[in-house]
This record gives structure tokens, C-alpha cells and sequence, in this order.
């Protein structure tokens, strides 16, 4: 191997210690799994993630609640498909950059939510059997194990509960819902019932509702109807839109078919009954999961709803045998909602309760990562990462991780596969588990195994996680005259040219040092600056129509360590040298090399790199030394300039990789 060769490939000891430190933490966490009979309950609590995160459209805000009437945001739209647009509301994140005399002190980042879509998204059964048997707890304290599901049944519940909530954050104060351009209706689809002389059918999944009052069964007839049976909408800028997470229910193979206790077992009346708000509705949500003994599905279930604006399509499990895990009609009767009279329910089913009702009032914070553009996305993406790991050891990371990963997603065994991409980031083990409920997981896993790790540094700033390196402290100048790749990289990123207003699509950071006279004037600027510069999420501002900005502090979380992770590779992991790892695959680190150093050299490189530049990595295989010196100015080796044609082959390449990876979302 030639000098050129070696100045971009890692050493085989480096390799050999990045592919042990990947392979020794994750083969932990599945033999950690294995172990366990289900999830715990910390892995599907949903609000470990919760950070600084604002809720959704400034929700209970003080300055907004001073207001009669409630704030006209600043809108925009965004053409998808077949005519139809999303709806986005705009709002600002400020960063604080640095604390030193110089002028670089923050940075101001527009940004945008998603408000209404004009297309629900549709829903049909996985052709798999994943948890077709949900796993329960695996502390049998709470709940004990039970055959089947009712995931999909209680996904249709939380989107209507999340559609509700959309539409009564943005009603006017006394406006009746029936003539306002906010609004919950019920539509003519509704799923049918059964009697005791009905007969089962193969493609009728029957649903047991226990004791419920002729509103909950309309309820429930319109949430699992055939097609769309109810709708929340708003209405704004002359156009109709959607909450986020409507949907078609279920498709055309399968249909719901309900059974209620009771002497009239259809007779509500489909016309007068009103929808009903998100509380009452999750109230009738709590019945039904506490009948069927389904809290730790309901979770899950409300993890799985969250992931819907990011889906084109969802694919949901089947449920099985849930008229088997019924509790007994006394117990229904004693833990009812709307039983007040009736005994105390005992402990378990309280706390099941409590659960429930504690993630309902944080909804609001939940709505603004579902609804943030790729946040959801991001943050399982994240459970690959480490900003410690070098572009050109990306591969010997990534490859480990699929050799645990693979075997588990070739058996479907998702229960398990869920436990352990919960374990290696455990703020998102709720989140994991809903993207495997959908489906999202299949998109996720063939996008990170080639190393295409997503970014959304506000989600990222609003979970409390690390999704690039460019969230790192800046390191102590290696020499007075040299500065750190990384560090570089971030100076052109917060006072930068135009090519690198955009942060870096890739994540990983780029190795080495560059010679200060080398960089951009912008960086020689401040690379010296006092406490140096850095990127720490400051605060985020709602923009209001009126060209306003009103500051949301967030959610006040008290602990923001104590769900973390740390995700430093662990250099005390030493590669048993007589132990031959598997041969790494390069392409991974190749793309990754390319794409930082691609937006790290947007303006040219300087000649003292041409020993990088001319790396087979960057010129597509060109060893053509009399090529490359025939493009370089070398009179002035310092500051010569090398531009290279296949490099904006490659950067043009890479733009078109983001956007078939954004392709894969809805939006």
C-alpha cells in the first residue's frame, strides 16, 4: 500500500479497535435482551426523550394566554403531490455560538412544523407475525403475559385522541365546533357489530368493548370503520387541511367488527352524537385498554401514532385473541372511568392509569417532535451514531452492528430488535418500539446500514441528544498554527460563505488537522477566540403573522441526565489480537469521507492536501498523478487552490443521496 493510500485508510489496529468497541457493546445488548421475557416498563415510557421541547403552536404559553384571541402564525406551503400541499407554521431556534469580544456570538436558524396535510395516511396489516403476542413487562409486578394484540386498535384510538388535541389548540374560545374552521366530525363510514348469533368470518377481526355508552360506541365505530370515519380539520388560506395523523383506518382485506354488553347493542344515534374532545375520548381509550389488560400496549401504541406524519403508508400488526385476555365484567365494572361508586381498583391498574394520563398532558411536546420535519426520523437514526467516530472509520462502526441486527430482522424477532436499539439509546427505546409497530423500522435500518445517518439538530437540541459532531465542544488548538478538521468545519458552518450555510449532511467528523494559513479567512478569524466557538441550543420563538417572534422556554425537564446515554466509543475495549475480525467493508467510510470533506473543500483545497484530494476515496480511483498536478497551481504551495471536476461529481452525487433519503418520507 502506497503513501497516498495510507493517508486516508485507518491503520488495521484502528479498525481492528473501532469494529471490537461496536461489536463488544452491541452484542451485549442482544445478549442483555435474550435474557429478558418482555420490555420494561422504563423502555416504553415515552417522555424520557422530552428536553427542551416546546409545545406544540406555543400551547398554554403565558404570553398567549394573555391573548383574547389566539395567535395568527406565520404560514407556508409546500406543494408534495397530485396537487395537494402540507401546511407549515414557522418559528426561529436561536444557538449561542461563543462568549468571547468577537462579533460571533449567536446564530439564528428559521425552521418549520408541520401544521395540516390534505392526505390521510393509510393503513393495512404487516404480512408478518410482529407481536402478534405482545411481550408485556417483564417485571410481572403490573401486568402478566397475554396471547394476541389490540396494537392496531389502540393506534386508531391515540390518532384520533392527537387529532382531537389539534384541533382544540387552535379553537376559538366559545366558537361551537359545528360551524367553526376547526373542527372534529364524524363521516358516514362506520365499522359494524356483532350479536351472539353472529358468526366469526376470516376476514372480520371482532372487538369486544365491554360496558360503553351509545357516545363511546359511536366512537368506536367511526375510529375502526372501514374507511375514513371521522375527520379533524382546519381551514386556512382558502384551503382545507388535515391533522397529521389522520388516517384511513384499515384496508380493504380486513374489517372491524364491535360487540358491546348491552341490551341495545347498536342503538346510538349516528347523526346527533358529537365527536368527542381528547379527554373524554381518552377516557373510553383507558376502558378499553384496561378491559382488554393492554397498558403496556397502550404506550407503545401511543409511541406508534407519533411516527404516522413521517409515513406514507402504515403497516400495522394484526390483532389476535383479545377476547382472551379480557378482565372479568366485575373488574371492568370496579376500574371504570365512569364508575364512581364502585370499589377501589388495585394498584396496578391505577399506575397503568396514571401512565396513561400523565402522557396525555404531555401531548403538546409530543405533537412538536411528531410534527417537526424530520425529528422522529432523526432520532432513531441517532441510536447509530457517535460523534466521536471518524469518517474513515465509519465502516468498521456500522458493520458490527448489522452482523447483531441482521439475524434478528431475518427471524423477525422484533421484540427483540427492539430491546436492543432501545438499550443503546435508551431516551428512544419508546419510540423504536412504535417505529416497529408501523413499519418506519424497515426505512431506518436499510438507510443507516450505509452509514445515511439523518440530522435535525433541533430535535436533537430538544431531546437532549447528539446527532453531530458539530454539537461538540470545540478541542484546544493541537498546535498554534493547526486546527482540528472538526473544529473547522464548524467555524465554516456558524461564519461561513454560502456553501456551507447548510449543515453537513453527514454526521461524522472529518479526521486530521488543516494549517490555519490553509483555512478560510472566516475561520483564521476566529480560531483563536477566547472560550473558543460552539453550537448550544439557546431558545425557540414562535413567529407570528405579524412578523412577531414570541420565546418558548420548553419543557421544564428537571433531569436531562438521567436518561442520556453516553455514546463515547470505549477505548478500555482492547481487540483481541489473535482474533480475526471480519474483512470491513470500505464503501461505507468511502461515503462518508466523501461527503464531509465534499462540504469541508465547497471553495477548493489547498495544495498541502493534494495527498487527500488524489485518494482513490475522492477521485473515484484516478491515479493519474500527471492529471491531478496538470489542475494544481503549484507555485505557491501554501495557498494553491485544487478544484477538482469529479468532486462536483461526487458533491452533486450526494445532494442527489439526500434527496432520495428525504424521498422516503412523507415530507
Amino acid at each position: 500500500m502506497n503513501e497516498i493510500e495510507d493517508e486516508l485508510r485507518p491503520s488495521k489496529v484502528d479498525i481492528q479497535r473501532i469494529y471490537a468497541q461496536s461489536s463488544q457493546r452491541w452484542s451485549s445488548h442482544a445478549r442483555e435482551s435474550y435474557l429478558q421475557s418482555g420490555f420494561s416498563p422504563e423502555s416504553l415510557r415515552l417522555r424520557n426523550m422530552l428536553g427542551n421541547v416546546p409545545a406544540y403552536l406555543g400551547h398554554n404559553l403565558d404570553a398567549f394566554r394573555e391573548q383574547s384571541n389566539k395567535p395568527e402564525f406565520d404560514l407556508h406551503t409546500k406543494a408534495v403531490s397530485d396537487g395537494l400541499s402540507v401546511l407549515y407554521v414557522s418559528g426561529e431556534s436561536l444557538w449561542s455560538v461563543g462568549e468571547g469580544n468577537c462579533d460571533l456570538k449567536e446564530k439564528a436558524m428559521p425552521d418549520q412544523i408541520i401544521l395540516g396535510v390534505q392526505k390521510s395516511i393509510s393503513c393495512s396489516f404487516s404480512d408478518d407475525d410482529r407481536f402478534a403476542n405482545w411481550p408485556e413487562f417483564h417485571e410481572h409486578h403490573k401486568t402478566q403475559s397475554k396471547d394476541g394484540n389490540c396494537l392496531a386498535i389502540l393506534v386508531f384510538a391515540w390518532l384520533y385522541v392527537l387529532s382531537a388535541r389539534w384541533v382544540e389548540m387552535q379553537q376559538t374560545s366559545g366558537t361551537c365546533a359545528a360551524q367553526s374552521n376547526e373542527r372534529m366530525v364524524y363521516l358516514c363510514h362506520q365499522a359494524e357489530w356483532r350479536d351472539d348469533t353472529s358468526e366469526s368470518l376470516l376476514d372480520t377481526i371482532d372487538i369486544n368493548l365491554g360496558v360503553v355508552s351509545n357516545d363511546a360506541a359511536r366512537w368506536w365505530a367511526a375510529i375502526l370503520a372501514k374507511d375514513e370515519g371521522w375527520r379533524a380539520e382546519i381551514e386556512r388560506n382558502d384551503s382545507v387541511y388535515r391533522a397529521p395523523w389522520s388516517t384511513t383506518s384499515i384496508s380493504a382485506e380486513y374489517q372491524f367488527r364491535l360487540r358491546r354488553a348491552s341490551i341495545s347493542q347498536n342503538s346510538f344515534d349516528s347523526v346527533s352524537s358529537p365527536p368527542p374532545s381528547s379527554d373524554v375520548a381518552v377516557g373510553y381509550l383507558t376502558d378499553f385498554y384496561l378491559l382488554h389488560n393492554a397498558g403496556s400496549q397502550c404506550s407503545a401504541a401511543l409511541a406508534a401514532a407519533l411516527t404516522f406524519p413521517f409515513l406514507e403508508k402504515a403497516s400495522l400488526p394484526l390483532p389476535t385473541s383479545h377476547d382472551a385476555c379480557v378482565r372479568t365484567q366485575i373488574a371492568t365494572a370496579n376500574i371504570s372511568s365512569r364508575s364512581r361508586s364502585s370499589p377501589s381498583p388495585p394498584s396496578s391498574y391505577v399506575d397503568e392509569k396514571d401512565e396513561i394520563l400523565q402522557d396525555f398532558r404531555l401531548l403538546p411536546y409530543y405533537m412538536t417532535l411528531s410534527c417537526s420535519r424530520r425529528g422522529i426520523e432523526s432520532l432513531l437514526c441517532n441510536t447509530f451514531f457517535d460523534p466521536h467516530i471518524p469518517c474513515n472509520l465509519v465502516g468498521a462502526w456500522i458493520q458490527p452492528i448489522f452482523e447483531v441486527l441482521d439475524p434478528l430482522i431475518a427471524n423477525k424477532d422484533y421484540k427483540v430488535l427492539a430491546m436492543v436499539l432501545g438499550r443503546q439509546q435508551p431516551k428512544v427505546a419508546a419510540l423504536w418500539t412504535g417505529a416497529i409497530i408501523t413499519g418506519m423500522e424497515r426505512s431506518i435500518l436499510q438507510h443507516c446500514r450505509h452509514g445515511f445517518i439523518a440530522i435535525d439538530i433541533l430535535a436533537a437540541a430538544w431531546t437532549n441528544t447528539t446527532q453531530t459532531f458539530l454539537s461538540l465542544d470545540p478541542q484546544p488548538l493541537p498546535d498554534y498554527d493547526r486546527i482540528y478538521r472538526a473544529d473547522e468545519c464548524r467555524l465554516l458552518y456558524l461564519a461561513g460563505e454560502e456553501l456551507n450555510s447548510r449543515i453537513p449532511i453527514c454526521p461524522w467528523r472529518p479526521f486530521g488537522t488543516t494549517a490555519l494559513s490553509d483555512t478560510d479567512i472566516c475561520v483564521r478569524t476566529h480560531a483563536n477566540c477566547a472560550g473558543g466557538h460552539y453550537l448550544r441550543y439557546a431558545s425557540w420563538s414562535w413567529v407570528l403573522k405579524n412578523g412577531a417572534n414570541v420565546r418558548d422556554p420548553g419543557f421544564c425537564c428537571s433531569d436531562t441526565t438521567k436518561h442520556s446515554i453516553c455514546t463515547t466509543v470505549d477505548d478500555s475495549i482492547i481487540p483481541d489480537k489473535y482474533k480475526e475480525i471480519a474483512l470491513v467493508n470500505e464503501t461505507i467510510s468511502t461515503m462518508a469521507t466523501r461527503s464531509i470533506f465534499g462540504w469541508l473543500r465547497s471553495y477548493g483545497w489547498p495544495a498541502a492536501e493534494k495527498v487527500i484530494y488524489s485518494h482513490s476515496w475522492l477521485s473515484e480511483g484516478s491515479d493519474d498523478e500527471s492529471d491531478i498536478g496538470s489542475k494544481d497551481d503549484t507555485s505557491d504551495p501554501g495557498k494553491g487552490k485544487f478544484t477538482s471536476d469529479k468532486f462536483e461529481i461526487i458533491t452533486t452525487w450526494l445532494d442527489q443521496c439526500a434527496k432520495e433519503f428525504e424521498a422516503t418520507t412523507r415530507h
